[in-house]
């Protein structure tokens, strides 16, 4: 908006003839406008766009909002038959969800996809020298050579993970199994999970999985997270239940008082460790059997492990 104002000022011609406000500019004689729109916005429902361009697509962000977004321009399409979408954007992790959407986009034939790799012709090779010293093997290759590449700091890869999509979707109970169900209580901001698993020969098998997001204003029940440890408990032999006692306190008592075995496992510098350790080797070495669950997938491949004093 900044330099549609510059040019508007330098421009005898148009001078005068639009109208600018902080991120629109319209045409008062046509009505046509031109809207600038933040990738968090969420009043982006209801819009009949002729022209949208999104722009560095692979850098907005795994939040709710950017993805609402993306579904609300994307859903309004269809409201204009005429309408076209402009999809911009340099390479970026390929676990990031655009990618999803350029694979879809490259199977079909309703969109064109152009891709162009590094370098680009301008930069001098004395230059891109200089840059792959200094940035990260990874960023060299996205910021540069345009091609979709993992960072260091992730939990795992996208190839790890679909090595690991094995089962077809919740797993029943089997006679003779040991069972555990790993508890992580989030009240408002975080959701609230529970994972049922089990080991089969050097494998864990993620056998179950139940969330529960609470809001600023509501907050997880608890008596809806108990009611339902103690189903599956009783319908997966026993199970053992793996809990952080933080913020867990009652709920850890009163399945104790119902017999239910519960290992408190207290998040601390050295067990967090361990917890990011042990999965990423287990997802490297193929060792975990996952269901194809999207929102499961997207959630492992966008963890990223961070070294703290």
């Amino acid at each position: 908006m900044d330099s549609i104002t510059g040019f508007i000022d330098r421009t005898s011609e148009v001078r005068g003839a639009l109208k600018v406000d902080t991120w629109k500019l319209t045409n008062p004689k046509t009505g046509a406008s031109f809207e600038v729109m933040a990738s968090d916005d969420v009043s982006a429902w209801g819009l009949r766009p002729y022209f949208v361009v999104v722009d560095e697509f692979a850098q907005w962000k795994s939040t709710p909002g950017p993805k609402r977004l993306w579904r609300a321009l994307y859903s309004a399409l269809p409201k204009a038959s005429d309408s076209r979408l402009v999809i911009i954007s340099s390479a970026g992790d390929p676990g990031h969800w655009s990618h999803r959407i350029l694979e879809t986009a490259e199977g079909s034939d309703r969109w064109r996809v152009n891709q162009v790799p590094g370098p680009v012709p301008w930069i001098s090779q004395q230059d891109l020298d200089e840059q792959k010293t200094i940035l990260p093997e990874w960023e060299y290759r996205r910021l540069h050579l345009n091609q979709w590449t993992a960072a260091d700091d992730r939990l795992t890869t996208v190839d790890d993970i679909r090595a690991c999509v094995t089962l077809d979707g919740p797993q029943l109970p089997q006679p003779g199994v040991k069972y555990v169900v790993g508890l992580d209580i989030g009240l408002k901001h975080d959701r609230t999970v529970a994972t049922v698993c089990h080991l089969d020969d050097k494998t864990v098998v993620l056998d179950r999985q139940e969330t529960w997001q609470g809001t600023k204003d509501n907050s997880v029940r608890l008596e809806d997270v108990e009611a339902w440890m103690l189903e599956t408990v009783r319908a997966y032999s026993r199970a053992t239940v793996v809990v952080d006692p933080w913020q867990a306190a009652h709920l850890i008592q009163n399945l104790r008082n119902r017999r239910v075995r519960i290992h408190e496992f207290p998040f601390s510098a050295p067990s967090v460790g361990r917890l990011a350790v042990t999965p990423h080797r287990l997802l490297r070495d193929h060792q975990v059997a996952l269901p194809d669950d999207p929102d499961l997938i997207d959630e492992l491949v966008n963890v990223k492990l961070v070294e703290t004093a």
